[in-house]
Formats: C-alpha cells, structure tokens, sequence
C-alpha cells in the first residue's frame, strides 16, 4: 500500500504535467515564429546581393578619380607585384592611407587570377573577370550596408515596425544609393562598417534609468527590444537545449567599437560620429533661465544657465564604455 507522502508527490507531479505541456508548446510556438523571421532575413539580405549585383553591373560611368586610385591601382600592385602597370599616386607612396580597403580588391585579383589559370580562359574573358570581380565584391559590400540600415531600423524601433521597412524601402530604392554605393570608394567600404557597428551600439543606454531594466553579468542594461537572433537564442536557453548563450550588451559593444576602430583607420574622420554618440552617453546638457532685475537699469534682464551633468548612463556603463574604448580602441 502506498504511503500518503507518496501519493501526494504523485499527485503534484501530475498537475504539474500541464503547464509543463503547455511551457513547452509554447517555448516550441516562439522557436518556430523566429525561425521564420530568420529566414525572412536571410531572404531579404539574397535579395539585396543579387540587387547590388545587377546595380554595380549597370553602372558604366565615371565618378571620381578616387574609385580606382584609392582601391583597385593598389590593389593590382598588392597582388602582382611592382612593375605590374599600376598607377600609384603619391599618398600611397608616402604611406599616408592605410591598405585595409586596396587589400580587400588584392584579395580578389588574386582569386580571379588563380581561376583564370584553373579554368584556362581565354585573354578575353580574363579581362572580363578582373573587371567584374571588384564589382560583384563591393556590391556585396553595399548589400551588408542595405540589409544593415534596416536591421538598424528594427532594432530602434522595433521587430516588425514598419520604420524598419520604410527605412529599408528609401535605402533600396534611392537615387543616389544606386549610383554611388556600388563604386569602389573607400567611403562606401566606411558607410556599411559604420551602419553595422550602430547596429551593435547600446542605444538604451541614452534612455534614462527606471530601475527594472534586465542587467547582464556584468551589470549593464540589457536592450528591451533585443533582435531576432537574440530572441531566438533565448528561446532555445528556455528549452533547456545547449547553445553559446544570448549575446549580451558587453558582447554588443565590443563588435561596435572594433568595427568602430576599423572604421575610423579607413577614415579617420569616422571618429567624429563615434564622440557624439558617446557623449550622448556620458553626459547630458540641460538649460534654464532666470529673469533678473537690474536696480540701475529700468528694466529686466534674462540669463540663459547651460549645465552638463552626467547622461543617462550608468556609473558602471560609463566606465565599462571607456575601458572598452581604451582596449578596441
């Protein structure tokens, strides 16, 4: 005969069966929504790619001097030598720019050489080859940026919103987006590094503190409108299924400042955006007056008070700000 603790734990158990049921249907529901939204991104970001494909093919003009002799007139004497029939203008022989970007389009002569000897083409379709290479890689390039203004726009205004899809849509489908982001501009390469790392910026730390914000381990807010890998990360902790963990914001604001690092060595005045967003951050102005009465002047007299105090930042999201700055910086 059973003893009565046993039966009651028995009991518990079975009640306890349904809303276990019920957790996990719905943890299931919430995986699979996600999983639907990734492929919708991953949808959209082929589609970008194979727009940007077709745009940097169409281009057949000239903008400025600065699309081959800034990338692609390195790049031929990074990935075949001196004496190759490169123009070398006196910047890069003074070493004042830094060869990230030239080494990109290296990267890709070096490929379309090698299969051009793989596949024995003809001298024709070589020079074909060489010249669509650097164009199919920058509007990749160009892709990332698109598919990242409206990643951007979903995460400020939320998953779904249609600011996101607005945003995406005027990207897409501006004048001056199809006739310069595909050209081989070191500002392009700086415009999609920069639109990727805001991604990745903090943007909750410039709101202020209510006191029942989720921290991470190390005591930062956590974004309330986290993306759709986010989500889909958190549900799969849920489910008890193994997995690298969500990505918090010290992870977040890593990748930003790396990439804002990058960004601001293509072009130094790339650092100018990165200060203004921090002192958003740090610090926050606030301005009053006062009307003062004058005793040898018949009449009154107003005084504007500007003060700067410390942003909506915390103390702790301050300083890690500023480490992080120091070492990716």
């Amino acid at each position: 005969m059973a003893s009565p603790a046993r039966l009651q734990a028995s009991t518990a158990v079975e009640n306890d069966a349904p809303q276990v049921h019920v957790e996990q249907n719905t943890i299931r529901r919430a995986m699979v929504q996600r999983a639907k939204e990734a492929a919708t991104a991953q949808d959209i970001l082929l589609f970008l790619i194979a727009f940007r494909i077709l745009n940097a093919l169409s281009i057949r003009t000239f903008f400025q001097p600065d699309e081959y002799y800034q990338s692609l007139e390195p790049a031929w004497e990074i990935a075949f030598g001196v004496n190759t029939g490169a123009w070398i203008t006196w910047e890069w022989r003074n070493q004042l720019r830094s060869a990230i970007h030239p080494a990109i389009f290296a990267a890709v002569y070096w490929l379309s050489a090698r299969l051009t000897e793989l596949f024995q083409l003809n001298p024709y379709a070589r020079d074909e080859l060489f010249l669509t290479a650097p164009k199919v890689m920058q509007a990749a390039i160009a892709a990332l940026g698109d598919y990242y203004t409206w990643r951007l726009g979903e995460r400020v205004y939320g998953n779904g919103s249609n600011e996101a899809w607005v945003a995406l849509f005027l990207t897409v489908t501006s004048p001056w987006q199809w006739f310069c982001s595909t050209r081989t501009l070191s500002n392009c390469l700086e415009t999609t590094i920069t639109i990727i790392a805001l991604h990745q910026w903090p943007w909750h730390w410039s709101l202020d503190v209510t006191g029942d914000e989720p921290v991470d381990k190390y005591g930062l807010r956590e974004d309330h409108q986290p993306d759709h890998a986010e989500e889909l990360a958190k549900c799969v902790q849920e489910s008890n299924i193994s997995n690298e963990g969500t990505r918090s914001t010290a992870y977040r604001l890593c990748r930003c400042l790396l990439l804002a690092a990058l960004a601001c060595v293509l072009r130094p005045t790339n650092l100018l955006i990165w200060v203004c967003l921090s002192c958003f951050s740090l610090w926050k102005s606030s301005a009053s007056g006062k009307l003062l009465k004058l005793p040898w002047f018949n009449g009154n007299f107003w005084v504007h008070i500007t003060s700067i105090a410390h942003g909506p930042a915390t103390r702790r999201e301050r300083l890690f700000l500023v480490l992080e700055a120091t070492i990716c910086g």
